[in-house]
C-alpha cells in the first residue's frame, strides 16, 4: 500500500501532447521523451527526493550565511586619521554572501515549480496536489514572494560597494 502512494510522489509531471516536442506518432519517441523534459514543463511534488535534497541544502546554505552577515561588523579598522575597511576580509565575505544570495534565488525559483496541497482536499487524508504552474505562481506571489525577494536583496554587498566608491 505505501509503495502505491509513494510512486507518483517521486516523479515529474509530463509534458502536454500538444507541445511541439513531443509527438505520439511512434513508440520510440516516447522512448527519448525524458530527454525533452524542460525546466519550465516539470512540476515537482513537495515529497519527492529532489524537493526533500534540496530543502535539506538550502537549510545548510541558510544556517551559513547566519555566520556570514556578523563578519560585516570586522570590517571596519581604524586608522591613524581615519576609519578604512580591510580590503581582503571584504571581498571574502561579499562573495560568501553573494553565493548565499544565489542560493536563496535558487530556492525561490523551486518553490515557483513545486506543488501544493490543496487547502480543500486536507481533510481527507493526503490530499490533492495543485499542480498548476499559474496556481502555485498565484499562492506563491500572494504568501512568501515579497518576503523572500527583501532577503534576497544584496543590501550588505551593495552598501560596501557604495562606501568603497565615495
Amino acid at each position: 500500500m505505501n509503495e502505491l502512494l509513494s510512486t507518483p510522489a517521486s516523479r515529474f509531471r509530463r509534458f502536454r501532447l500538444s507541445h511541439p516536442l513531443v509527438t505520439s506518432s511512434a513508440s520510440s519517441d516516447n522512448h527519448h521523451l525524458h530527454w525533452h523534459l524542460l525546466w519550465r514543463y516539470q512540476i515537482l511534488d513537495p515529497n519527492s527526493d529532489l524537493v526533500m535534497r534540496w530543502n535539506y541544502i538550502f537549510l545548510v546554505t541558510c544556517v551559513l550565511a547566519l555566520f556570514i552577515d556578523p563578519l560585516y561588523f570586522f570590517l571596519p579598522t581604524a586608522g591613524v586619521a581615519c576609519l578604512s575597511y580591510d580590503n581582503s576580509l571584504l571581498r571574502s565575505v561579499t562573495v560568501l554572501r553573494t553565493i548565499a544570495d544565489f542560493f536563496y534565488l535558487l530556492h525561490m525559483v523551486m518553490k515557483f515549480r513545486t506543488a501544493f496541497i490543496s487547502p480543500s482536499s486536507r481533510v481527507f487524508g493526503r490530499g490533492e496536489l495543485v499542480m498548476d504552474p499559474y496556481e502555485i505562481a498565484w499562492r506563491y506571489f500572494k504568501s512568501d514572494f515579497a518576503t523572500d525577494l527583501a532577503a534576497s536583496l544584496p543590501l550588505p554587498q551593495a552598501r560596501f560597494l557604495f562606501l568603497k566608491l565615495l
